[in-house]
C-alpha cells in the first residue's frame, strides 16, 4: 500500500462521518424550520394592504424571500355593520424589483356584530420539508363575526411555491372552556388529540354533548387538500396545528383561571 492509498483509507471514515453529520443537521433544520429575520420596513415595490403586523426574510434556492402580514378592522358603517380583513404575501427580492410569489386575502364583510380577523403569529413558519432547498411558508389566522367570546374559525395555510396551497380549516380554542364558580374549576370539553370524525364523535359521547357540531373547538374539518401532497406536508401541518391549539388552550385556560385566583388572594389579604 502506497502513501496515497493509506491517506485515502484514513480520510474515508472522516468524510463519511462529516457527510452523516451534514445530513443530520439538514434533517433537524427541516423539522425545526428555517431561520427568519424580522423586518420593520418592507422595501419599495412590496404591497401592504392594511396595517403591517409582521415581516420576515429568509434565503432559499430562489434567493432572498420576504413574507409580509397585515390586518385591518374597519370602523362601523352607517348601518352599524363592521368589516375586517387579513393580508399576506411572499416576495422574492432577487432582481431589480420584488417579485410576488403568492398573495393571501380573506375578509368578513358587513358583520352585524364584531368582525375580527387576526394572525396567530406563532403559526408563521418557513420550512424545507423535502430538503431540496425549496421552502414552504405557513401562516394561520382566526376569522370571526360574533357577539360573544366563543371559538372562531381558524385556518392554517401552507404555500409551497407559486401554485401549491394546502389548508387545514376548523375552530380555535378561544372560549372553548369557562370558569364554573360552583365547581371551582374550568368546564368544557378538553382539546382533542385526534381530529378524525370517529375520535371527535367519541369525545362528544364521553362528555354527553350530543348534537354538538363538528369540528370541535381545536380541531379541523378534513385533510382533503393533502390528497396528492408529499407525506411530509401533512405530517408537519398536523403537528403544527395541534401545537398551536395546545398553546391557545393553555393561554385561554390561564386567562379564565387568573381572575378567580386574584379574587381569592384579595379575600385573604389583610
Amino acid at each position: 500500500m502506497n502513501s496515497v492509498q493509506l491517506l485515502r483509507g484514513q480520510l474515508r471514515p472522516a468524510l463519511m462521518g462529516l457527510l452523516m453529520t451534514v445530513a443530520c443537521v439538514t434533517s433537524v433544520r427541516a423539522d425545526q424550520g428555517v431561520a427568519l429575520t424580522p423586518l420593520d420596513q418592507v422595501p419599495d415595490g412590496v404591497e401592504v394592504r392594511g396595517k403591517q403586523v409582521a415581516a420576515y426574510t429568509w434565503d432559499d434556492r430562489q434567493g432572498k424571500n420576504l413574507l409580509v402580514l397585515a390586518e385591518q378592522v374597519g370602523e362601523r358603517d352607517d348601518d352599524g355593520t363592521q368589516s375586517a380583513f387579513v393580508y399576506a404575501a411572499q416576495y422574492v427580492l432577487s432582481g431589480e424589483r420584488p417579485k410576488r410569489v403568492w398573495m393571501l386575502y380573506d375578509d368578513v364583510q358587513h358583520c352585524e356584530f364584531d368582525a375580527g380577523l387576526r394572525f396567530d403569529r406563532a403559526a408563521t413558519k418557513v420550512t424545507d420539508l423535502l430538503g431540496d432547498g425549496n421552502t414552504q411558508a405557513t401562516v394561520g389566522y382566526s376569522r370571526a363575526c360574533t357577539s360573544d367570546v366563543s371559538p372562531s374559525e381558524f385556518k392554517l395555510i401552507m404555500h409551497a411555491g407559486k401554485s401549491e396551497k394546502y389548508r387545514l380549516r376548523g375552530l380555535d380554542r378561544v372560549g372553548a372552556s369557562w370558569w364554573d364558580e360552583d365547581a371551582g374549576a374550568l368546564r368544557g370539553m378538553p382539546l382533542p388529540t385526534d381530529c378524525s370524525v370517529a375520535a371527535q364523535q367519541a369525545l362528544v359521547s364521553q362528555y354527553k354533548e350530543q348534537g354538538t357540531e363538528l369540528p370541535l373547538p381545536g380541531c379541523y374539518g378534513d385533510e382533503k387538500d393533502f390528497a396528492k401532497a408529499p407525506n411530509n406536508y401533512l405530517a408537519f401541518m398536523r403537528q403544527h396545528w395541534f401545537a398551536l391549539m395546545q398553546q391557545q388552550d393553555a393561554d385561554w385556560s390561564q386567562s379564565q383561571a387568573q381572575p378567580q385566583a386574584a379574587s381569592e388572594d384579595d379575600e385573604s389579604a389583610p
